[in-house]
């Protein structure tokens, strides 16, 4: 296990992060901490995931009054591992005043007084323990009002003598009755884009830390808490390669499927990208090109690495420099004699790829039958083998000419029929273009961006989000997709 001081936590199956600032005021040695949100919103994920981070698997107390324990550790099989078997065979035999061992408390009967009491002789008798009330609303349905507040400010001068963290969890978001004497908030929010779920934690207080974003997108993917940091375009500059080991490419290719090498991505689409298929991956305009390239990396990698020839014209934005460089980053020298770059981007080869100055390229009808002309020579070259076909094309211009659609379907078509896999890149427009390629696609993939995060998602066949995590260990993007779910 591998913990960083960015509030992250790997592990073999899953990782977990939460945002930088709210990391900084948990290394308080005292605080207390509102966690607000609706019914299923991750409330309790965060909790547990915030104890994780930190690795606080003793000298801590978890009060439930909505679930049993028993059953908190059967929804969140990880915690079994992290506080070990003992904890989990022995919840109702701990002692509660036990400091160096983690207490889950089944409190859903308790009376507020009883339930005070417990808590307050903890606050005494251990040293500096972690306290989370999971929640605090259960516990004021039996209270009035003037009773609740002042039990709150009893826990906070215990609190504060003892050097104790305690987390308040509450679903009554209007409720204010906390948020001046808590020394932070987070509130958890979820909503639909799309007709996707999307899941957002807003900071709203964090007494002593400076709040440099007031937003973040998360996930519960795995049970775990993982929010995501913003895109910067700067991820995707290549600096010195650290690391260039062959990328795995077993059981890459079955007789109807081509693996995309992201595994949750490859469910949704049925095992895969379906062979002889045309794929069409749509960019938001204000998204740099080389977001894309580095999530082709796998499927190129997986191709040349297998002796199959992958024919590229590279997209606006991304010139023959960038994308050699790239692909030495990634593939070894016998996977780049597979990589056939179109001499009709070569063209452009030394143009800049700044805002200022972007290549410029001919229209797409001569784009497109100069990757004909490509692909009848690499199949003479390899007649046996699988081709991949990846094509950049801004076709929004001409989207009004309806002859031009009708040579663009034909150009396609052909490039289909002779591809085992033909990938269009093309950038989001408010044409009707992307209608038209809707309808002959096979398979229609979105890269966007909401919140400053970057998302893929499939539109045929239908998809949840997918956050793009990018990993620059290696000197090089390497890109990993996880669910928003």
């Amino acid at each position: 296990m591998k913990i960083n001081t960015k509030g992250s936590i790997f592990t073999m199956n899953n990782s977990m992060h939460i945002p930088t600032e709210l990391i900084d005021f948990l290394k308080r040695e005292t605080y207390s901490l509102l966690i607000k949100g609706g019914a299923g919103t991750g409330k309790t994920t965060l909790a547990l995931t915030i104890l994780r981070i930190l690795n606080i698997n003793k000298n801590c107390l978890y009060i439930s009054t909505r679930i049993s324990p028993a059953q908190l550790f059967k929804y969140y099989p990880w915690l079994e591992s992290f506080f070990g078997k003992s904890v989990k065979s022995e919840l109702d035999e701990i002692s509660e005043f036990e400091t160096n061992t983690p207490i889950f408390v089944d409190s859903r009967l308790d009376e507020p007084g009883s339930l005070f009491e417990r808590i307050t002789n903890q606050l005494m008798d251990a040293r500096a323990p972690t306290i989370i009330i999971d929640s605090w609303d259960a516990i004021g349905y039996f209270m009035d009002k003037e009773a609740l507040m002042n039990n709150a400010r009893v826990l906070q001068t215990w609190r504060e003598r003892s050097g104790a963290k305690i987390i308040f969890i509450a679903e009554e978001q209007k409720d204010a009755t906390l948020d001046f004497l808590v020394d932070g908030i987070v509130e958890l929010h979820q909503k639909y884009y799309d007709n996707r779920i999307l899941r957002e934690i807003f900071l709203s207080k964090l007494r002593g830390v400076r709040i440099n974003r007031p937003s973040y997108i998360f996930t519960l993917n795995n049970n775990v808490f993982r929010s995501y940091d913003p895109y910067r375009p700067t991820d995707y500059v290549i600096t010195n390669v650290l690391d260039k080991k062959p990328e795995s490419t077993l059981q890459t290719f079955s007789n109807t499927h081509v693996k995309t090498g992201y595994p949750e991505l490859d469910k949704i689409l049925g095992d895969g990208l379906h062979k002889k298929s045309f794929v069409n991956i749509e960019i938001d305009s204000n998204i740099n090109a080389k977001v894309v390239l580095a999530f082709l990396g796998k499927i190129i990698s997986n191709f040349a690495s297998t002796g199959n020839p992958v024919l590229f014209q590279p997209f606006e934005g991304i010139n023959h420099e960038y994308l050699t460089r790239y692909l030495e980053s990634r593939l070894s020298k016998d996977a780049m004699r597979m990589l056939e770059i179109s001499q009709f981007a070569n063209k452009s080869k030394s143009t800049p790829t700044n805002s200022a100055q972007v290549s410029k390229y001919p229209d797409s009808i001569q784009q497109l039958e100069s990757v004909k002309k490509d692909i009848i020579k690499i199949q003479k070259k390899y007649p046996k083998k699988l081709l991949l076909v990846i094509v950049g094309s801004d076709l929004s211009h001409e989207s009004h000419t309806g002859d031009m659609r009708k040579q663009i379907k034909q150009q396609i078509e052909f490039i289909k029929s002779k591809a085992d896999l033909f990938i269009l890149v093309t950038r989001h427009s408010q044409d009707n273009i992307q209608e038209k390629l809707s309808k002959i696609s096979d398979m229609y993939l979105s890269v966007s961006e909401i919140n400053d995060t970057l998302f893929l998602k499939s539109k045929i066949p239908w998809s949840h989000l997918y956050a793009i995590v990018t990993d620059r260990n290696s000197g090089y993007p390497k890109i990993s997709l996880e669910p928003i779910v």
